[in-house]
């Protein structure tokens, strides 16, 4: 299987999000994947047999999905295939968002599907309807002629007009629907009342008793899906904010532990050393010089 870089396409690795549309034939799209980058897919027109590791699936106009780094897909039987390819690094783009990673359908679209794409089967759950449809078109259009144009400040504005983009895709992703995904969906909704609530106490009980599995099957389709338990995901969370805080504001280091969920100041340390090799005091002075 062929892999691509990122910079193939955009011809640097300084900006974090490429911008293409494809047109597609028959079978003019052979099997690729991605080495350094996740691709948010919309059909604007047409259809076609998508491949996704060997299987294949019926696509077309309003289906919207996103393909990992890890992924090999193509396009087969293409009937007048239109589609917008967003070509983005996930660590760059989304690591200092404050709420889309609440909400349910981020978790599901970005997060989940791609999972379950790579290792199970493809899921995509989101088709625009006619109603919803021309509102992503015109933002992707918008999009595209900045992105073309180049003008002063086009960065910024692909920057935040993609930030829309996903808020609005994530907002539209139901996670209330019974499907073959139904799996996915429970675990979307778990994630995001984590990512709302990672700062209070959280059992895994309580997470499993939301998505109506038992304990130990929450346990194993959570592990599978984020490549880590609950708690330490929690954990891991409730790091990544300490981090912020101790960069961005003159909080104590104490008043950060029990901001993050923490009671215990020495516990606190403890498990902040075993995520970033450093004590809280080591990671502050370090950042302040």
């Amino acid at each position: 299987m062929i892999k691509f870089p990122f910079k193939l396409f955009s011809g640097s690795d300084e900006f974090p999000v490429h911008l293409q549309y494809g047109f597609h034939e028959k079978d003019d799209c052979y099997l690729h994947g991605h080495e350094d980058f996740s691709e948010l897919v919309i059909i604007l027109d047409g259809s076609a047999q998508h491949i996704v590791n060997s299987q294949q699936y019926e696509v077309s106009k309003g289906d919207v999905f996103v393909i990992n780094q890890f992924t090999e897909h193509s396009f087969m039987k293409a009937e007048h295939l239109k589609i917008c390819n967003i070509m983005f690094r996930p660590d760059d783009v989304f690591a200092n968002v404050y709420d889309m990673k609440k909400i349910p359908g981020f978790q599901a679209l970005f997060v989940l599907e791609p999972h379950y794409s790579q290792n199970y089967y493809f899921c995509s759950q989101l088709r625009l309807s006619a109603g919803e449809f021309p509102a992503v078109e015109n933002m992707i259009t918008e999009m595209m002629n900045h992105y073309s144009k180049k003008d002063t400040g086009w960065k910024d504005l692909v920057f935040s007009e993609f930030s829309l983009l996903c808020i609005m895709l994530s907002k539209l992703y139901r996670t209330d629907r019974i499907s073959p995904g139904n799996e996915l969906l429970k675990l979307a909704d778990a994630a995001a009342y984590i990512e709302n609530n990672y700062c209070s106490s959280i059992t895994t009980e309580e997470l499993a008793r939301m998505t109506g599995y038992s304990e130990r099957q929450f346990l194993r389709l959570f592990k599978a899906a984020f490549s880590a338990a609950p708690k330490l995901y929690i954990a891991s969370l409730r790091i990544k904010k300490a981090q912020q805080l101790l960069r961005s504001t003159e909080m104590s280091i104490g008043e950060i532990a029990w901001s993050c969920g923490y009671d215990d100041h020495n516990y606190f340390s403890r498990i902040f050393k075993k995520h970033t090799g450093m004590t809280p005091s080591e990671y502050l002075r370090l950042v302040r010089k």
